[in-house]
């Protein structure tokens, strides 16, 4: 593939689009792609699809995802079409679908719009532990327990058992 080809294919595409979103300059671009500033002008004449993806701007793209968020937070509409067979030919179905408001989305564009209202720290709730071995034991001290608790409730012949029973296990 040739120098000229290769930087016309998606990922190299893609990564002349971030250089630009980063604000790096064409001349630096050029370099990078291995050009002189010249060579960089006359290939963005001839080559359509390079000037197109140097020329959108960082600022754009930032527009263009805030306008998709809020689109995104709001809920939208859209018209699908398609073609579907029938007995007297091809027929084109038009179909009015809706799209349902994100709520991760409305929450993301008001915790940056307005910080003051919608991020504030929540406060951490009391945590419980359902699992915790003493509250299971319910009067149990727990400076009456000792070791890994475990064998201190659990008869001697089945402290070394399995705690998991080996029938119910499948071995491959």
């Amino acid at each position: 593939m040739k120098h000229w080809e290769l930087w016309q294919t998606p990922p190299y595409l893609t990564l002349l689009r971030g250089w630009v979103r980063d604000g790096v300059p064409e001349r630096e671009i050029a370099r990078r792609m291995g050009l002189k500033p010249l060579g960089l002008t006359l290939w963005r004449r001839k080559y359509p699809v390079l000037d197109e993806a140097l020329s959108v701007t960082g600022e754009m793209t930032d527009y263009q995802v805030e306008d998709a968020l809020l689109k995104a937070a709001m809920g939208y509409r859209y018209t699908e079409e398609k073609t579907e067979q029938t007995d007297k030919g091809e027929k084109l179905v038009t179909t009015e679908k809706e799209v349902s408001p994100s709520v991760t989305a409305i929450s993301l564009w008001l915790k940056r719009r307005r910080p003051e209202v919608w991020d504030r720290e929540e406060e951490p709730e009391e945590e419980t532990h359902p699992n915790n071995l003493f509250e299971a034991l319910g009067n149990w001290q727990e400076e009456v327990l000792t070791g890994d608790a475990v064998s201190d409730i659990q008869p001697p012949s089945e402290a070394d058992a399995d705690v998991v029973e080996t029938g119910a296990v499948q071995k491959l």
